[in-house]
């Protein structure tokens, strides 16, 4: 028999072997339409997905998170606030990559009338910062605005990713059996000082005679609207951000697109 002493000893040795357990995290995401505001925090921990999936104030929330370390945090989420399956009215969904600090607010999405922001570990302080930033020094986060006019209608959407990141947002209003909208879906990366776009942008809104669908692929400077007009529609887009530098080639990760149903 192993005496006690060193039986404490092997245990607390191999205890001491053990990786250490990653500290767990609080994610707070605020969601507000101009009129109404919804907030739900869910507990995370790195490596590993988190997700939410319940009503929230008279509306039903779904919130999947993943939160990878390495340097600094960077989360994966899908975010939708909706009325439900099958209901009326207004919704937005967005899917992206962001870079996080802990305490600090960043703003990933604006959207029409929706205002999507994203704590990590928020304080007590928290509140009275929240939504007045898109990043913070030193991270590696893009603002891409699309802001698509026409005679009869207009849109602007801001959506906040890294580099190399597939994403997409949502404002959707179903009337009836259809489902009008704003989609905006994004992939951009640095090559050689440059910025690579490719983008798709549809906007199907219920007073529109024409609904506009528009894809493309374009080279474009950072820090400077780039616009493209045609038939009947004006598009100017935004990429705001850190100069690329040495920029590592984008890994085209993400959700996919999405397609607004009829």
């Amino acid at each position: 028999m192993t005496p006690l002493p060193l039986a404490l000893a092997l245990l607390a040795a191999a205890f001491a072997a053990q990786p250490a357990a990653a500290a767990p995290h609080t994610l707070e995401a605020r969601v507000s339409n101009g009129r109404a505001a919804y907030r739900q925090t869910i507990r995370l921990t790195e490596g590993r997905q988190a997700s939410h999936v319940g009503p929230l104030n008279g509306k039903e929330l779904i919130l999947n998170a993943l939160l990878l370390g390495g340097g600094e945090y960077a989360l994966q989420y899908q975010l939708e606030l909706s009325g439900g399956r099958g209901a009326q009215g207004r919704s937005v969904q967005v899917q992206s990559e962001v870079a996080l600090k802990p305490g600090e607010p960043l703003t990933a999405l604006e959207c029409g009338p929706w205002t999507v922001v994203l704590t990590l570990d928020p304080s007590k302080e928290t509140p009275a910062k929240a939504g007045k930033a898109w990043s913070t020094g030193g991270l590696p986060n893009y603002r891409l605005t699309a802001d698509l006019s026409s005679a009869d209608s207009r849109q602007v959407c801001r959506l906040v990713s890294k580099a190399g990141v597939q994403s997409n947002a949502v404002d959707s209003i179903r009337q009836g059996e259809k489902k009008f909208g704003y989609i905006l879906n994004s992939l951009f990366s640095a090559s050689g000082g440059v910025f690579r776009l490719q983008y798709q942008v549809e906007h199907n809104a219920p007073s529109a005679a024409t609904p506009f669908q528009l894809q493309n692929e374009e080279e474009i400077a950072l820090n400077k609207k780039t616009s493209f007009s045609g038939e009947g529609y004006k598009l100017d887009l935004l990429l705001e951000g850190p100069a690329p530098g040495a920029a590592k080639p984008a890994s085209k990760k993400g959700y996919g697109t999405v397609e607004l149903l009829q």
